[in-house]
């Protein structure tokens, strides 16, 4: 029967029938009662058929669903989605839903400055934390109020070499103090970005190291977090509809060991260690710390003020650049923001922070390697792959002495790390032999462009080609002597070689031995290399000097050094 408070709409309906096919007012009356009850008696049976589906196993379930839809005459589709529905009530369903904490923000207006100071001071009451660590989770727990005026969210991570080195409790303490906090000890990669589209939390992920290591997938979503926009696309449904997640949120973790490489890339570091007696905090527990909640709630009203502020800042980056300028930056603008002391303070914390941080990729490490390994090789400018491979097996607390099942790294091995970088092994003569290796020049590239040096043209020394070609070079270190019996030298393989002098001044004094092979002269002289013969000459007189040697050796005039027509 049609509820009393529903009897006007039912009234209403009547008078449609009668002016419709002219029928009685009661008798319409009558009718809508029965086609209301009709109504909700078929509606009450589809909820109790689809309670009942959603009561079945997985297996009885898909034997009914076909034959459910047909008699409703509904898609099996709607039938799933209906079922789903049902498993999500508490009362039927596994578990339980999300229940994020709303932020209220503060209902006056918040300085900055005592913000931030009075958030770095809860956190040293609970954790021992390197120098500037407290400010930069401070600034990171502010950022989650405001992270959508960012174009990159850093990832927050706490990382130990062992257990009891609280990185629970920083992250539970930062946690307090963020927006929409939602912790978990293990998530997996569709609950990652399901749970940010429908909740856009801020992620605490504890104890990565026991999931994370070896879970591509679930490293690529955070991966993509990193950055506004971040998203992956899903089929979903029987229908296989390509639909659209979100994967941007800020995101904390904490883990024993080592980040992997490309979450490191995306992670402001905070390296934690066990504390010593000595060092007494207090004991945290969330239930007796409520004035983190307060915390929260005023840096969700500081940012609230100031999110126009804070969407249009260009902060100055100073010597940060890459990845490590995109991570800093929101903190950085929150610091300008705030004021004061903040800004220079923030900017130490980076600098002091970015200059000790681990590279953690294998590939640049070895790189760093095997640029320190030819740099005392000033005798040469080439090296076997065998002999590059068994030096790299001599180091100490590196990788590659246990490269693969405890074994050293094989040239075949080096050559395939090497590869991405454009670095190929190439037959050379070295000595009497022409074994597989490198040039020394081969590397020059990668090194510039992975292992910059402040203040340097190159990471390494530039050497003669020796490949049957006439060159001039440079030195990498400009300013340091170059004394003539420690020269550089190429292969004696009949070519010349030409290297600059570091300082022309010292070139320039009028000593003994020390002038022009070619005039005699003084002055800004470059060393020349000539098959074994070693002089001085003038730039400007190289090439008579060269010609000279060329005709004692017979070549023709009209050919150049390498054997080609001069054009």
């Amino acid at each position: 029967m049609i509820e009393n408070n529903n009897k006007e709409n039912a009234k209403r309906i009547a008078d449609k029938y009668i002016q419709s096919d002219g029928t009685p007012a009661d008798a319409a009356y009558d009718n809508v009662i029965a086609l209301r009850s009709a109504q909700e008696a078929d509606k009450a049976d589809q909820t109790k058929i689809i309670a009942d589906l959603a009561a079945l196993s997985s297996l009885e379930y898909d034997k009914e669903r076909k034959a459910v839809a047909d008699r409703l005459g509904v898609t099996v589709g709607a039938i799933d989605r209906a079922v789903r529905e049902v498993k999500r009530d508490d009362s039927k369903g596994q578990g339980r839903p999300l229940e994020l904490p709303e932020t209220k923000p503060w209902q006056e207006p918040v300085a900055g400055d005592e913000l931030v100071n009075d958030m770095v001071a809860a956190i040293r009451r609970y954790v021992v934390l390197p120098e500037g660590a407290a400010e930069t989770m401070a600034l990171w727990a502010i950022h989650s109020h405001a992270f959508d005026s960012f174009a990159v969210s850093p990832r927050l991570a706490f990382t130990a070499p062992e257990m009891q080195c609280g990185k629970t409790t920083a992250l539970n303490v930062v946690g307090e103090m963020t927006a929409r906090p939602l912790s978990t000890e293990n998530i997996t990669t569709s609950a990652v970005f399901r749970t940010i589209e429908i909740a856009r939390p801020t992620l605490l992920i504890d104890e990565a190291d026991t999931f994370l290591k070896d879970n591509d997938e679930l490293r690529g979503i955070l991966n993509s977090g990193h950055r506004k926009g971040g998203s992956i696309i899903r089929t979903v449904g029987d229908d296989y509809e390509p639909r659209q997640f979100s994967t941007w949120a800020p995101t904390a973790i904490s883990m024993i060991g080592k980040l992997p490489g490309t979450l490191h890339d995306r992670s402001i570091h905070i390296q934690l260690r066990r504390r010593k007696p000595s060092e007494i905090v207090e004991s945290f527990r969330a239930d007796r710390a409520p004035e983190l909640k307060v915390l929260a709630r005023k840096a969700a009203r500081w940012a609230d003020d100031h999110a126009v502020a804070l969407q249009a800042a260009e902060p100055d980056m100073g010597d940060l650049v890459n990845r490590a300028a995109d991570n800093w930056r929101p903190l950085f603008a929150i610091a300008d923001a705030i004021g004061g002391e903040w800004r220079d303070r923030v900017r130490a914390i980076a600098a002091a922070a970015e200059a000790k941080k681990e590279d953690l990729s294998v590939r640049t490490m070895l790189l760093a390697d095997i640029r320190d390994i030819l740099r005392i090789r000033t005798n040469s400018d080439r090296i076997g792959s065998n002999e590059l491979a068994a030096e790299l097996g001599q180091l100490e607390g590196r990788p590659w002495a246990e490269w693969k099942n405890g074994k050293p790294i094989t040239a075949a091995s080096l050559a395939r790390q090497l590869s991405p970088f454009g670095i190929t092994p190439m037959t050379h003569r070295i000595g009497t032999t022409t074994p597989k290796g490198y040039l020394f020049s081969d590397f020059e590239e990668a090194f510039a462009a992975y292992l910059p040096e402040p203040g340097s043209q190159s990471a390494t020394p530039q050497q003669a080609n020796n490949d049957g070609h006439c060159c001039t070079l440079q030195t990498a270190t400009p300013e340091s002597d170059v004394a003539l019996s420690k020269a550089q030298k190429p292969n004696n393989d009949g070519h010349c070689c030409t290297v600059a002098l570091s300082k022309p001044e010292i070139a320039g004094k009028e000593k003994e031995g020390v002038s022009c092979a070619q005039c005699g002269g003084g002055g800004d002289l470059q060393r020349v290399y000539y098959g074994t013969e070693e002089v001085l000459l003038h730039r400007d007189c190289q090439d008579a000097w060269r010609a000279t040697q060329d005709g004692n050796l017979g070549i023709p005039s009209f050919l150049d050094r390498r054997g080609e027509l001069v054009p």
